[in-house]
């Protein structure tokens, strides 16, 4: 994936992110999508994942920046090796991004999206699961040799 790709890939992922939180947080949306499956429901979340790590907004909001570097470090080493992973750094730091401007901004992240299954999640935490599930399936396939490095 081209850098410049990337960037605009980090750019639309933050935007939706962030549109979508400021909807349901100026709305304090409530409501049901498919019924037992998905509601909109707005929590604002002082912690983690699961409602782990309370209070910990400004060292969460410190993670996140050091996720972000992290990532980019990683990006710059495997652009020059044609990875395959790109796509799911870029994913990571725009859901990384998205959830540090909920912490710097309101004190805390809007989450909305609940199901019976999962905690309470939003957009920029769906890119993250994704580009970290991404990685993890293109590391088996690669060690399976179904793709090149």
């Amino acid at each position: 994936m081209k850098k410049i790709h990337g960037i605009i890939l980090i750019i639309i992922g933050i935007l939706v992110d962030q549109v979508s939180k400021i909807i349901v947080f100026n709305n304090q949306v409530n409501f049901t999508v498919i019924p037992n499956l998905i509601n909109f429901t707005l929590v604002n979340n002082y912690g983690a994942a699961f409602g782990s790590f309370q209070g910990a907004n400004y060292i969460l909001a410190g993670v996140s920046v050091l996720v972000c570097i992290v990532m980019i470090g990683l990006i710059a080493y495997m652009y020059h090796k044609g990875d395959k992973v790109s796509f799911a750094y870029y994913l990571i730091i725009a859901g990384g991004i998205g959830n540090f401007i909920d912490r710097i901004a309101r004190g805390f992240v809007v989450d909305f999206i609940d199901t019976p299954f999962i905690a309470t999640f939003n957009i920029a935490d769906s890119f993250i699961v994704i580009g970290a599930f991404w990685i993890m399936i293109t590391e088996v396939l690669k060690s399976l040799k179904i793709i090149k490095e």
